[in-house]
């Protein structure tokens, strides 16, 4: 089976650029794999958590900041963080450089939807419509715990 993605697929979300590596539609919704690239001082998913969805960063470039529950975590390159079901967080990048990761989704649960609903909603900067998020999350197991300001701003 070829998993190759087509050049070029992917979103951009304000400073988030989404690439996909291994589309839900070609694992049979089993994993989904994406190369994110984050621009300096910029938000990447404000506080959230997924009832089934596992979620990995693999840091390849500058420092990504997480929230994992109640604590606050830096990764950098080579370092790996796995977000288990129920876990809550949320990342942003808050350096001067741009951070580079592989984020990856078990099941994907179609993600790549999710991607570009948020990028939708981010070129109508209708990052902050609650209706509109909720209603984008509910469909992609995603469930909001913190308002939606990080989303569009680094907290």
């Amino acid at each position: 089976m070829d998993i190759t993605p087509e050049p070029g697929t992917g979103v951009t979300i304000g400073g988030m650029r989404v690439r996909y590596l291994a589309r839900s539609d070609s694992t049979g919704d089993a994993i989904g794999i994406y190369a994110v690239t984050l621009a300096a001082r910029s938000p990447g998913a404000g506080l959230h958590r997924h009832a089934r969805l596992t979620e990995a960063f693999e840091v390849h470039d500058g420092a990504l900041t997480l929230r994992l529950g109640e604590r606050d975590v830096t990764a950098g390159p080579g370092d790996f963080v796995l977000v288990r079901p129920g876990e809550p967080h949320a990342f942003a990048n808050r350096g001067d450089t741009p951070v580079r990761f592989t984020l990856t989704f078990t099941p994907a649960l179609h993600r790549e939807g999710f991607f570009e609903g948020l990028a939708a909603l981010a070129a109508e900067d209708r990052l902050r419509d609650e209706g509109a998020m909720r209603a984008l999350m509910a469909a992609y197991d995603q469930e909001p715990l913190a308002g939606f300001a990080g989303w569009s701003e680094v907290g």
